[in-house]
């Protein structure tokens, strides 16, 4: 990632799968947006990045990262996720983006053990019974050694003669 990313990021309007920061002073409430951005397609916050997507960035000290780390390491479960550094030409200012994948088979996810979901660009506390949902489908009979395959049917019954009904 680079200015030139960060830009065009910044150029769109905060939605279901992107938030901006002005900083990492912001962390807790940012860090609820991440839990609910892993309770459902993933996304990306932008700390460094105003709401009206003006870039402003942000110093970055050792006890800045070790901030993030501390409230990332407050998610559970735990989640691999990548987090960038993107320096603003002629500053020593910095924008950091946190990205996460989608994490369907890990859901749900909490931070300091409250689960979180995102409507447009809003993040709430999740509702207890879509928090028993996700619950259920990652370990239950939902879980992903149980799920079937459409595409692996139609491979293996184009194979051996079988038609899909």
């Amino acid at each position: 990632m680079n200015y030139q990313d960060i830009e065009k990021l910044a150029s769109l309007k905060e939605s279901n799968n992107l938030e901006f920061k002005e900083s990492t002073g912001q962390l807790d409430r940012s860090m609820e947006t991440l839990c609910a951005f892993l309770n459902g397609e993933g996304g990306t916050i932008l700390y460094g990045v105003r709401d009206d997507g003006k870039i402003i960035g942000q110093t970055v000290s050792d006890s800045t990262k070790r901030s993030i780390a501390e409230a990332l390491n407050r998610i559970e479960p735990f989640v691999d996720l990548e987090i960038t550094y993107v320096t603003i030409p002629d500053t020593e200012k910095y924008v950091i983006v946190i990205f996460v994948e989608e994490q369907c088979f890990m859901r749900p996810f909490t931070y300091k053990g409250r689960a979180y979901q995102r409507i447009e660009s809003t993040t709430t506390v999740m509702p207890q019974e879509r928090y028993n949902h996700l619950l259920m489908e990652r370990g239950g009979k939902y879980g992903w050694d149980l799920r079937t395959s459409t595409k692996l049917f139609l491979l293996l019954s184009a194979n051996i003669g079988l038609s899909w009904k």
